[in-house]
């Protein structure tokens, strides 16, 4: 299989493996979208499922990161003062329970990982980090 750029949309872990039918059964399942594919948040099912673990082989290279000054489990707070947790590009949890999104820019309040905090306000928008993202994915910004 040729070399190809794909980007995740969405993680999928199950505990127990998923039954499908195939040995060995995965607990992971990476769905991805070709390189220039946009995401139709519309389509029951998009993408190509990848399972890392499931006995076919896979080289995957880590080429590009959205958000890259955050890490899984950051809380930041918002400019607009609401608390959240990072649990990835579209996976913001408000720890007043509400939707949307952060107000930037953000101020980390706690690293996920307890090493110590870092700056996280690099003057962007999640609108231009997201654009930033579509750029690199090979998609209109």
């Amino acid at each position: 299989m040729p070399e190809r750029i794909v980007h995740v949309i969405e993680v999928q872990e199950s505990d127990p493996p998923m039954v499908t039918g195939w040995l060995p059964r995965t607990s992971l399942e990476l769905l991805v979208l070709r390189a220039g594919e946009a995401q139709d948040p519309r389509a029951e099912f998009q993408g190509t499922g990848i399972q890392p673990h499931g006995g076919i082989p896979y080289r995957i290279e880590l080429v590009f990161r959205p958000f890259a000054f955050l890490e899984l489990g950051d809380d930041v707070a918002g400019a607009d003062g609401r608390a959240w947790r990072f649990d990835g590009p579209w996976a913001w949890t408000a720890y007043d329970g509400g939707a949307g999104l952060p107000v930037w820019p953000l101020t980390l309040i706690e690293n996920g990982n307890g090493n110590g905090s870092r700056p996280v306000n690099d003057g962007s928008t999640h609108d231009d980090e997201m654009n930033r993202w579509r750029r690199a994915a090979g998609l209109p910004a």
